[in-house]
């Protein structure tokens, strides 16, 4: 089995934009995409309409989505809660 040398803790941070407040006619949507928290909408008559919900969260640190261990490849190794105390003390 390989030695754990790496841990990751995952964390999520979610934003969300409500469209309610857009008044768009989902009919009307030809594409949609996030990039740096702006969503922006393209219409089928070819207008964008972009609405930026970017703003620095605040991260619930006290427990991560996912916890890995990986060895000194970076090669994932799977092991127990007890193992990966145990290896990595």
């Amino acid at each position: 089995m390989s030695k754990v040398k790496y841990i990751e803790a995952n964390y999520t941070q979610v934003l969300q934009y409500d469209l309610e407040d857009l008044d768009i006619d989902w009919k009307d949507v030809k594409d949609y995409w996030v990039r740096w928290g702006k969503l922006s909408i393209e219409l089928k008559n070819g207008d964008i309409i972009e609405e930026d919900n970017y703003h620095e969260c605040d991260t619930d640190w006290k427990s991560p989505n996912e916890v890995q261990a990986f060895d000194e490849n970076f090669y994932e190794v799977k092991l127990t809660e007890d193992e990966l105390w145990t290896e990595i003390k």
